[in-house]
């Protein structure tokens, strides 16, 4: 198809293309214990350029930039990098690199409302009326409760009969989870805008998934349940590795170890190398049997939630990381693996916004998505004890030779000739390189690398996993995986200061 044809306007509507500037106010920061904090760096400039950004990228923009559905991404680097504290000029900078290559913002053929809302579900040439009407919803009722009545209710994905319908929480988690990325900014920024957009580029998505959401998946929506506000859940509760009554059904890591020994999930039996659908492939063949082993991952109590969103955090590093690692070859940063570690840093702050029921509706489609995903990309195999051997290179030896310092024969704990190998803080160089890299998906990968470091990694030593998984090697399992992923993935991408 055409970009003409795809993409046209309608000269009759009066109705302004943005939101205007109350939707896209100076980004916050959401202050809850789990959710991602701001580097050293952030200020009154970098925050206002940010805003004036993000509300002329709304007025002129669509959410795709060609006819083949590939998104915009440009409003992700830039919330990115201004939370890694970058400075004015680099969001300008990012700003202008993506704003080459997008199309422009085009008026919808037909406005959509609370009574025709569900007739134009996956029409991309509605997006700019689902955005509208998105943002009426959210200034009538607020973004928490219009995210809870479009995506994770009942009437939002099952017909009155109770079969499959409308499908938002699949199109929300579709599209590689872009519309929960998108939306996942409002969530974690405050910027009311983002959930608009994300609510409207899920309902111009394909639900591409719905082996993985079949009508029980929604049973939980009439359970009488308690909702625990999400300051309520720390770190101090049972961890997810531990033996817990407050933990209900396997853990990831069992299920991800029994998924390893089913032939059926085996790379090449659940969709062609040269397939150019892999994912819709592997659902149509084995996605009943990914459905049967999700399930098996319960979320019964409020209590539980922190301790499944550290699980998601260590399982999305090792498929991505421990994934694409193999000794004595080069690290392969797979593209759709990349986006379960980019969409699982906004997990804490969309929880901050939700009610228990759809606490856990969203943490179970992650899971179920991520381990589909995991398949349809050959289900890798995952080498802890080799990745952590004593013999493997050491990551640090990925800092470029350019990073060598001479330190001063004052310097206190480094050693007194040139060397790559500071012993100092490794995500240093990491952040300034990703900081001025044109690929979004390095900066956002980095970022949500460095804060399961910084929630996780500090209290995680070997032995951590010890006797709490079935998982091979997971005993090896620590807090440097976190920075050893981000090391490699650093290299597979480039680094472009140094």
């Amino acid at each position: 198809m055409s970009t003409t044809s795809q993409f046209s306007t309608n000269p009759l509507s009066n109705k302004s293309l943005g939101l205007g500037a109350s939707f896209f106010p100076s980004p916050g920061e959401n202050k809850h214990s789990l959710t991602p904090k701001f580097l050293p760096g952030v200020s009154a400039e970098s925050q206002s350029e940010l805003a004036s950004l993000l509300r002329l990228n709304n007025e002129k923009y669509h959410i795709y930039f060609n006819d083949q559905g590939f998104h915009n991404h440009l409003t992700h680097h830039l919330f990115a990098a201004y939370a890694m504290g970058c400075a004015p000029e680099v969001l300008s900078a990012a700003y202008k690199h993506h704003a080459e290559y997008q199309i422009p913002a085009f008026k919808s053929r037909a406005d959509i409302t609370e009574n025709n809302w569900t007739e134009h579900l996956g029409k991309w040439d509605y997006y700019n009326s689902y955005m509208h009407f998105y943002a009426s919803q959210i200034g009538a009722h607020g973004p928490g409760k219009t995210l809870e009545k479009y995506v994770f209710s009942k009437e939002a994905n099952l017909t009155p009969d109770g079969n499959q319908g409308p499908q938002m929480l699949d199109r929300f988690m579709s599209g590689i989870l872009h519309p929960m990325i998108h939306a996942g900014h409002w969530a974690e920024f405050n910027v009311p805008g983002m959930l608009a957009e994300g609510l409207a580029l899920a309902s111009v998505t394909r639900a591409n998934s719905p082996q993985l959401f079949p009508a029980d998946f929604f049973e939980y929506d009439s359970q009488p349940v308690p909702t625990a506000p999400i300051r309520k859940l720390s770190l101090n509760n049972p961890r997810s590795s531990s033996p817990s009554a407050y933990t209900g059904g396997s853990h990831s890591l069992d299920i991800v170890h029994r998924m390893l020994q089913d032939p059926d999930l085996a790379a090449g039996k659940t969709c062609t190398q040269d397939s150019g659908a892999k994912f819709s492939d592997t659902l149509k063949c084995v996605g009943g049997n990914i459905r049967d082993y999700a399930k098996l991952w319960q979320i019964d109590l409020d209590r539980e939630v922190p301790e499944k969103l550290e699980e998601i955090s260590w399982l999305v590093a090792l498929l991505y990381g421990l994934g694409g690692w193999r000794k004595g070859h080069n690290f392969r940063s797979d593209f759709f693996l990349l986006h379960l570690v980019t969409s699982s840093i906004f997990l804490s702050s969309f929880l901050t916004h939700l009610s228990f029921p759809s606490q856990s509706a969203l943490l179970r489609a992650h899971l179920s998505v991520t381990l589909a995903y995991w398949v349809s990309r050959g289900r890798p195999s995952l080498p802890i004890a080799d990745y952590y051997s004593p013999s493997a290179p050491h990551p640090s030896t990925l800092i470029p030779p350019a990073l060598q310092v001479h330190p001063s024969k004052s310097a206190i704990g480094v050693p007194s000739t040139p060397t790559t190998n500071l012993p100092s803080n490794v995500w240093l160089p990491i952040i300034t390189s990703s900081l001025n890299h044109p690929e979004e998906h390095l900066l956002k990968t980095q970022r949500a690398l460095a804060h399961f470091d910084q929630t996780y990694g500090k209290t995680t030593a070997q032995g951590y996993f010890q006797g709490k998984t079935e998982l091979e090697g997971a005993e090896m399992l620590d807090g440097t995986l976190f920075w050893r992923v981000a090391l490699h993935t650093q290299k597979a991408l480039g680094w472009v200061r140094e």
